[in-house]
């Protein structure tokens, strides 16, 4: 959606009771309001980009000028409710604005907030944002980077790496980049496939992974780190080694300062390559020297509170990243054993595949050793936990003499947003 411009793009845009209210206040006598602008849960205050878009849409000739009051800076861990800012101002100019000032920073915000906790799960392990697919649109996928990025910068505060870029090179400055980052995706190995099978050839003997990869390191052959994706034929291992083999024997890549990196991204149809169930047991089982299943999740779930499962049950969990199929904490740890078997230490592991906050504090509580994490997963899952509220807090009506007749008043309920901290509402205050 573009951004608004002008009263008509605002009026096309806000819901129709406020430009009825907007009729009826610049008919009857304009007053200067206040509104408490908050959330009903926790969250990380990213609402910058929402007072700009006010402060832009806000007319310069409104009888009252625009104030904005924060209650605490940017990037703040904030409690459910708390108000965010206050904001002063004429009622008939901000009441078409209201609707588009709540639709930017609800997502902002809680995406701060699962970043910010998803960063500190695993202090070590660097993220990137990867939510473009998963928005609906420029202001989805921008509120959402947006608050990835305030909300990493607040955990790298207490020492995590955080979120260092996104995919696209539109949202790429929220994060001090200047470009989007990745490399390749499933598509390109299975055009290098189709180029074997094009010139006659055998994919069953020339790796269309390897092939992939040889196609990449020879159009990008600036850049520093080659990251090669390894599930596409579901031999995760087998490829991965063949790429070792060629980077590091044949094109002997690392003497020119290249690094190599595998990206992991096992669909949850299956498990990795010459793993199951069982094998998925056991490496958790040696990796935590833990004796039992239930002891491996009782440390994977170490901190967790009920309402932090997302309803989930033990066996989902155990499923999902634990000894189930996709991206796993035991497949991980296979496929770490395995490089660092055959000799090949050098290679980061990126994963990806549904690391939402949950996942990313089981593989931190694990200390499962992934370097990158490309994930979209901190984008709200529940839409009703990211939608911000705006109420009015204040009523001033101007006098003669300049000064203002005010009055505190909120719907029942609410009091606590009152900026004089009363309960006391419908009483006159000094304006």
């Amino acid at each position: 959606m573009r951004s608004p411009k002008n009263d008509a793009d605002v009026a096309l845009r806000t819901d129709a009771y406020f430009l009825k209210t907007q009729a009826i206040v610049e008919a009857t006598g304009d007053c200067r309001v206040t509104y408490a602008v908050f959330l009903r849960t926790d969250c990380i205050v990213a609402v910058d980009r929402a007072i700009d878009l006010v402060t832009d849409l806000y007319p310069a000739d409104a009888p009252f000028p625009l104030e904005i009051r924060r209650e605490v800076p940017e990037g703040t861990l904030l409690g459910s409710g708390r108000p965010l800012f206050y904001m002063t101002g004429s009622m008939a100019a901000l009441s078409p604005i209201e609707t588009l000032l709540l639709q930017r920073i609800g997502f902002a915000c809680v995406s701060a907030m699962n970043a910010f906790t998803m960063s500190l799960a695993m202090p070590r392990t660097t993220y990137i944002a990867m939510e473009a697919r998963h928005a609906t649109g420029d202001d989805m996928h921008l509120a959402c980077s947006y608050g990835a990025s305030v909300g990493s910068r607040t955990a790298r505060l207490m020492g995590a790496t955080g979120f260092i870029g996104t995919s696209t090179a539109i949202a790429a400055p929220m994060f001090g980049a200047a470009q989007g980052l990745g490399t390749m995706p499933h598509s390109l190995i299975g055009y290098a496939k189709a180029r074997i099978l094009a010139r006659g050839g055998d994919p069953e003997r020339e790796n269309a992974t390897l092939e992939a990869a040889k196609l990449y390191a020879a159009q990008f052959p600036d850049e520093q780190t080659y990251t090669v994706l390894v599930d596409y034929e579901g031999r995760e291992i087998t490829d991965a080694l063949a790429v070792c083999r060629w980077f590091y024997d044949e094109a002997k890549l690392d003497e020119r300062g290249k690094q190599l990196a595998f990206r992991i991204d096992t669909h949850a149809g299956r498990h990795l390559e010459g793993m199951d169930w069982n094998d998925s047991v056991r490496t958790l089982l040696r990796w935590t020297h833990k004796e039992t299943p239930g002891e491996v999740l009782k440390l994977a779930l170490q901190g967790f509170g009920i309402d932090d499962l997302d309803g989930m049950s033990p066996d989902e969990i155990r499923d999902k990243a634990l000894f189930g199929t996709g991206v796993t904490a035991a497949s991980i740890i296979r496929f770490r054993k395995m490089l660092d078997d055959n000799g090949f230490k050098g290679p980061r592991i990126v994963a990806s595949s549904g690391f939402d906050v949950l996942k990313c504090r089981i593989f931190g509580n694990l200390g499962i050793p992934v370097d990158v994490v490309g994930t979209g997963s901190f984008i709200p899952g529940k839409l009703s936990r990211a939608q911000a509220t705006a109420d009015i807090v204040r009523y001033e009506f101007p006098r003669e003499d300049g000064t203002f007749q005010a009055f505190d008043l909120v719907k029942v309920g609410r009091e606590h947003l009152l900026m004089g901290g009363t309960a006391k509402a419908a009483q006159p205050v000094d304006a």
